[in-house]
C-alpha cells in the first residue's frame, strides 16, 4: 500500500487530471526542499510510471551559491537517471530591461525555459513545487497588496498554460517529513530568509502569528484559495462568453460594442476590459484596478473619439459604437498612395491594403457579395482609373438614390472612425468614383445581369485597420 503523501499526490493527479502514465512531465527543481520532494514523489509514485526531465534555471543572483544549486540539481537527476536540462540566467538583467522585480523576472524566465522544454520533449506538462503553505503565502500576500476575486483565487491545480501543482493538497511539513524519511539531502536558499522580501516576512512572522488564532491556519486559507478558484471558473466562463458576443478582432486589435457593454454589471465590464487587454498582449504584468476604472469612466462619461492612453502603448478609444483597443501605431494608418490602374494586376497601396483587379464573368448571384468586392463593366468604365485617398468635396452616385452624397456625410452615418477615414482608397475613372473599396459602390459603371465579361475589384489587407467595416 502506498505511502500516505505519496496516496495524496496519486489522488491529486487523479482528481484533477493532471497527467496519465507514461507521460512525458517537465519538473522544475530549484534543489530546494519542496522541488526535491516533488522530484522524488514523481519518480516513485507506485504504478503510475512517468518520463520526468528535471529542469533547473540558475538565476545568477547569488554567486557561488547558486552555482552549487545548479551542480546539486545535475547530481540529483543523475541519482534517479533522468535527463536534466540547466539554463543560465541574469535574472538581474532582465528585471531592469522589463523594469519589474527580481520575483516577477524570474518567473517570467523559468516560465519561458520550461515551456521552450516542453515543446522540445513533446511533454503534456509542467510539474512545480507548491504546496499548501506556499497557497495560503499567496492568498495573504495578494490579500495585503490589494486583490480582487482573480487574484485572491491564487494557484490552481492545472492551468491553461500546462503547469500542474500536484503537492496543494500537502504542507510544507509533511514534505519535510517525507525527505527526512527517505534521507534526501536538499539546498538551503538563503535569499529565503531575507526579511527584505514580503513573502519571506508573511512566512517567517504573519503566519505563524495567525497559527496562534489557528493552528490550522495554513490550510483553512488554501481551501478559501480553492473556494474562491472555483468561483473565478465560472466568472472567467461568464466572461468569454459575454467577450464572444461583444467583441470584434483583427490583426493586432480588437473593440467592443458600447451598447453592450453599457448593458452589463460594473464587475462584469471591467473583466471584460481585462479579457479585451489580455486577448492583445498575453497578459496584465502592467495593469491595476485603476486602469480598469479609467476605461469605465472612459465608456460612461465621454464621448466619441475620446481615448485613453494605457501601458505598453496600448490606446483605448471611443468609436461611434465600439471601445477599441489597439497600438498607438495602428490607429495611425498611412493614407494610400495615389496612382493609376492601368488594368488587371495587384497593386499594392502603401499602406497594408491591396486591391487585386481581375477580368471575370459576373457572379452568379448578386445577393451576399462580400462588401470587400465589386464588379465594374469595362465598357462604361475602361482603364485607366486612378486610386487615391478621399478629397474634400467627393461625392459618391449612391445606388437606388439619384443625385449624389458627400463622402464625408456617409461615412459620418455609417460611423466609420475618424482616424480610419484617411486610409480608404477610392478608386475613380476620370475622376468619376466607381468604388470607395470597402465602404459603398457607385451606380456608375454597374454590371447588366447578362453581361459576360466584367472587371472584378478585390480589396484585402483591411484586417490590420481596425473597426474596418
Amino acid at each position: 500500500m502506498p505511502a500516505a503523501i505519496h496516496q495524496k499526490t496519486l489522488d491529486a493527479i487523479q482528481q484533477f487530471k493532471l497527467c496519465q502514465p507514461g507521460d512525458f512531465l517537465i519538473v522544475g527543481v530549484s534543489g530546494g526542499a519542496d522541488s526535491v520532494a516533488l522530484l522524488d514523489l514523481l519518480a516513485t509514485l507506485p504504478d503510475f510510471p512517468l518520463h520526468l526531465i528535471v529542469a533547473h534555471l540558475n538565476h545568477c543572483l547569488r554567486g557561488d551559491e547558486s552555482d552549487g544549486d545548479q551542480q546539486f540539481v545535475q547530481q540529483l537527476a543523475a541519482h534517479y537517471q533522468l535527463p536534466c536540462e540547466l539554463r543560465r540566467s541574469d535574472v538581474r538583467q532582465l528585471a531592469q530591461q522589463q523594469r519589474s522585480s527580481l520575483e516577477e523576472a524570474g518567473r517570467t524566465a523559468r516560465y519561458a525555459f520550461f515551456n521552450e522544454l516542453r515543446t522540445k520533449y513533446r511533454a503534456s506538462a509542467v510539474a512545480v513545487a507548491h504546496h499548501v503553505d506556499d497557497q495560503a503565502e499567496t492568498l495573504l500576500l495578494r490579500l495585503l497588496r490589494g486583490a480582487g476575486t482573480t487574484g485572491l483565487a491564487a494557484m490552481a491545480p492545472v492551468n491553461p498554460a500546462g503547469i500542474i501543482r500536484p503537492l496543494l493538497g500537502i504542507s510544507r511539513q509533511e514534505l519535510r517529513k517525507h525527505l527526512t524519511d527517505r534521507r534526501l539531502t536538499f539546498r538551503e536558499d538563503s535569499s529565503n530568509s531575507d526579511q527584505a522580501y514580503l513573502r519571506n516576512r508573511i512566512r517567517h512572522e504573519l503566519l505563524p502569528l495567525l497559527q496562534e488564532y489557528n493552528p490550522a491556519i495554513a490550510q483553512r486559507l488554501s481551501a478559501t484559495a480553492s473556494l474562491l478558484g472555483e468561483d473565478e471558473t465560472l466568472l472567467a466562463h461568464c466572461t468569454a462568453t459575454t467577450f464572444q458576443q461583444l467583441s470584434r478582432s483583427g490583426s493586432g486589435w480588437n473593440a467592443l460594442s458600447l451598447s453592450g457593454l453599457r448593458q452589463q454589471p460594473r464587475p462584469l465590464r471591467q473583466r471584460l476590459y481585462r479579457k479585451a487587454i489580455e486577448s492583445l498582449l498575453g497578459n496584465l504584468h502592467r495593469f491595476e484596478l485603476r486602469h480598469y476604472q479609467l476605461l469605465d469612466n472612459l465608456l460612461l462619461e465621454s464621448s466619441t473619439g475620446a481615448s485613453l492612453n494605457l501601458p505598453c502603448r496600448l490606446i483605448a478609444m471611443l468609436t461611434a459604437d465600439q471601445l477599441l483597443f489597439a497600438p498607438q501605431a495602428l490607429l495611425q494608418p498611412a493614407p494610400p498612395c495615389s496612382g493609376t490602374i492601368d488594368g488587371p494586376g495587384r497593386y499594392e497601396l502603401g499602406n497594408g491594403l491591396t486591391l487585386t483587379i481581375e477580368q471575370t464573368q459576373p457572379p452568379l448571384s448578386w445577393q451576399g457579395l462580400n462588401g470587400t468586392t465589386s464588379y465594374v463593366d469595362p465598357v462604361q468604365a475602361p482603364f485607366p482609373w486612378q486610386v487615391r485617398p478621399i478629397a474634400p468635396g467627393d461625392r459618391l452616385e449612391l445606388l437606388g438614390s439619384k443625385g449624389s452624397r458627400s463622402l464625408q456625410d456617409l461615412l459620418t452615418d455609417l460611423k466609420i472612425p475618424r482616424y480610419l477615414r484617411p486610409c480608404l482608397p477610392l478608386i475613380c475613372q476620370d475622376n468619376r468614383p466607381l468604388w470607395l473599396a470597402g465602404i459603398r459602390r457607385s451606380r456608375h459603371a454597374l454590371v447588366n445581369p447578362d453581361q459576360q465579361q466584367t472587371i472584378r475589384i478585390t480589396l484585402s489587407g483591411q484586417d490590420q485597420l481596425p473597426l474596418f467595416p
